[in-house]
């Protein structure tokens, strides 16, 4: 028993919501978590391109908001149920203020929606490393788990000023670990642009 929802991962079906997708998100600038997210819970098949990003075999397994120990809930969790791999993301804003905000003359601090998403991200690694063999998160999950990917999606580039910052998120998202797995932090931007590299891959094989 789990609380996952089967998912029978269909590239042509990916290919079709991420274009849908694209379209919505190219009229839009800075945009709410709420608005955003409802788009990404659409298309199903999208979200499940994350998979590969997060180098989580072919999820067949996906759920939305998934509640783990009646205390922490994760945005979006995929699953490759014979790997018992999971990948488990949150989504913030992909507003102006979500990546970096009003600091010193000198440079601007964290966006407190991606400080939010983060610490996220540490309490979902800690759940499973204080008690790995708890009976309540295996029932969760549906068994054991083999390994974990974590992922916040949050922000636009267009919410990130000058090179400093640039190099201040690419830092961030490309050095920090969480016992020992990679904690990936990527703009809205990124992630369609990843699904779409992985998308492309993905068609190689077929």
């Amino acid at each position: 028993m789990s609380d996952f929802v089967p998912i029978a991962y269909d590239l042509t079906a990916a290919e079709t919501e991420l274009s849908s997708f694209k379209g919505w998100f190219a009229g839009h600038g800075f945009v709410g978590e709420t608005a955003i997210v409802a788009e990404i819970k659409a298309r199903p098949q999208m979200a499940c391109l994350l998979g590969s990003v997060l180098n989580i075999p072919a999820p067949d397994l996906i759920k939305f908001e998934l509640t783990m120990k009646g205390i922490f809930r994760t945005d979006l969790v995929l699953g490759n149920d014979s790997a018992r791999a999971f990948g488990l993301i949150e989504f913030e804003p992909a507003e102006a203020n979500t990546l970096f905000k009003r600091g010193t003359a000198q440079y601007r601090y964290w966006g407190s929606p991606l400080e939010h998403g983060f610490g996220q991200v540490i309490d979902w690694a800690w759940v499973k490393a204080d008690r790995p063999d708890d009976t309540l998160l295996e029932n969760t999950f549906g068994g054991p788990i083999a390994k974990s990917a974590y992922a916040v999606i949050a922000g636009r580039d267009a919410g990130i000023v000058g090179p400093m910052e640039r190099k201040r998120f690419e830092h961030r998202r490309h050095l920090v670990a969480i016992g020992g797995h990679h904690a990936q932090i990527m703009t809205y931007d990124d992630m369609v642009r990843l699904m779409d590299e992985s998308l492309t891959t993905m068609k190689t094989y077929i």
